[in-house]
């Protein structure tokens, strides 16, 4: 049964055959990455474990590269990108003998007949592979096939930000039971399909409601992937007036754009998820401020007051975890105080390897935490200091190409998605603090990063004005 994880790579096959790549991204690729849990794996010989969304991309990927690359513009990204990717590996392949910095004797007999370090290099080498369809082939899509050229970038753009929110709300309706009742329909489902493998975290209870989690194997993942549909509804709506402007059902006041921002803020209220939901607020926060104030001053009132919130947070969190585990009096709770123990639980161990790490899949869990919901800790813990430091440099690459595009007078509807991916970024960077980055929002991630790359926006000439829409909309929306 667990053949039915190919069926993706035939259905891109058959649309590549037959229309573009751009075609195979949107209704191929998109669909199968956030309709469908990551979690039910084929395992092949000799291959790495593959997903619904690892067989969609392998065909997308191949035509990248076939036919793609003569439209490609080599810059520092790409080579960071292709380093975190193998970072993974090598933190893996590093994990046991070699892990102390022993290189002398990483060719004498002993270790050219340890089945140990064997598998280790073995397990490196096809976390790389993984990492390629999960990491590099998102980035390459996002960088190729988003931002089009010849003008066609502005279509595809609204196109690929449109399905996005539309596959979202679907998720969010059928979701909608799962909150009300609690469980995971979509568990459901795949436990029918592969009875043998189970399908992401048990579901969880809130307030008397179910914490959705979607395809998303998380209720925090599922926040993160909404948080950026979110924000690209509101993108939508500022940027193209007439976007989703049509009645659901004549002679109703319900209109498509209405009915979609609701689903996607609905589902992300449904995953129950503080730390999405304080992204969203920082976002939303930076959105407002860029209204009121110039670029520059907006960035340096929002890193003051994110400083001021950060002190807050740090005073009200070392009194509410400041406690035994075992005397939590709520969920809430023992989920803070297990956040503040792993990391004085796991400094340690971060120092002790502090070049490459433990491995991915053979750090040891300190105190029984085997659980990571801090990425950046995570990062440093598997992959060290260097990981973590690629990581970093990712993230920053990103911010400093969108604030240096905001120095430049640009056209509206640029402007308005710089600000778009700055309040993604600065939202999924806040909730990275409480949860790692797993399952779709590693792809949606480097798409996203993909797509910054990409952005060649078009400046405003001196003097001409857009009369058709109020430069200040999208950031009225956020606000």
């Amino acid at each position: 049964m667990a053949l039915i994880i190919l069926l993706p790579a035939i259905a891109c096959w058959a649309v590549l055959a037959r229309g573009s790549m751009r075609s195979a991204l949107l209704n191929v690729y998109l669909p199968v990455l956030l309709l469908l849990s990551q979690s039910y794996v084929l395992r092949l010989q000799h291959l790495p474990p593959l997903t619904f969304a690892d067989t969609a991309i392998l065909p997308l990927g191949l035509a990248m590269i076939l036919t793609g690359m003569r439209r490609w513009r080599f810059s520092w990204m790409d080579l960071f990108v292709l380093l975190f990717a193998a970072l993974a590996g090598l933190s893996e392949g590093l994990s046991n003998q070699l892990a102390n910095g022993d290189w002398m004797n990483l060719f004498s007999a002993k270790n050219a007949t340890s089945p140990t370090l064997n598998t280790n290099i073995a397990d490196g080498m096809l976390m790389f592979i993984a990492n390629v369809m999960e990491v590099v082939l998102p980035y390459m899509a996002g960088k190729l096939l988003i931002e089009g050229a010849g003008g066609a970038g502005d279509d595809m753009r609204r196109k690929f930000a449109s399905r996005i929110v539309a596959l979202l709300a679907i998720v969010s309706a059928i979701s909608l039971r799962d909150f009300l009742f609690g469980g995971s329909i979509w568990q459901q489902m795949g436990g029918r399909l592969f009875p043998t493998q189970f399908g992401g975290s048990p579901p969880q209870m809130r307030w008397g409601f179910g914490r959705i989690q979607g395809p998303f194997s998380h209720a925090i993942l599922a926040g993160m992937v909404f948080l950026m549909g979110l924000i690209y509804c509101l993108w939508l709506r500022s940027a193209y007036p007439g976007w989703g402007k049509r009645k659901v059902i004549s002679g109703l006041p319900v209109t498509v754009r209405g009915l979609m921002l609701t689903a996607v803020a609905g589902g992300l209220i449904m995953t129950q998820s503080r730390g999405p939901v304080i992204g969203v607020i920082l976002a939303l926060m930076f959105a407002g401020l860029t209204r009121m104030l110039s670029v520059g001053k907006a960035v340096l009132a929002f890193l003051v007051l994110l400083a001021a919130f950060s002190t807050v947070a740090y005073e009200f969190g070392n009194r509410y975890t400041d406690k035994d585990i075992m005397q939590a009096t709520s969920e809430e709770q023992r989920n803070a105080i297990y956040r503040r123990l792993l990391l004085v639980n796991y400094a340690p161990m971060v120092m002790e390897r502090p070049a490459f790490g433990w491995g991915i899949t053979t750090f040891p869990a300190v105190m029984g935490q085997r659980s990571i919901d801090n990425e950046y800790l995570f990062l440093a813990i598997t992959e060290g200091f260097a990981g973590m430091g690629v990581y970093l440099a990712i993230v920053s690459g990103s911010a400093i190409r969108l604030a240096r595009m905001l120095t430049r007078p640009l056209r509206h509807e640029d402007r308005l998605l710089v600000f778009a991916h700055l309040s993604v970024l600065i939202g999924l960077m806040t909730t990275l603090t409480t949860v790692y980055m797993g399952q779709q929002v590693v792809m949606m991630f480097f798409l996203f990063t993909g797509w910054v790359q990409a952005m060649r926006p078009a400046y405003a000439k001196a003097g001409v004005v857009n009369v058709l829409t109020p430069p200040q909309q999208f950031r009225r929306v956020l606000v």
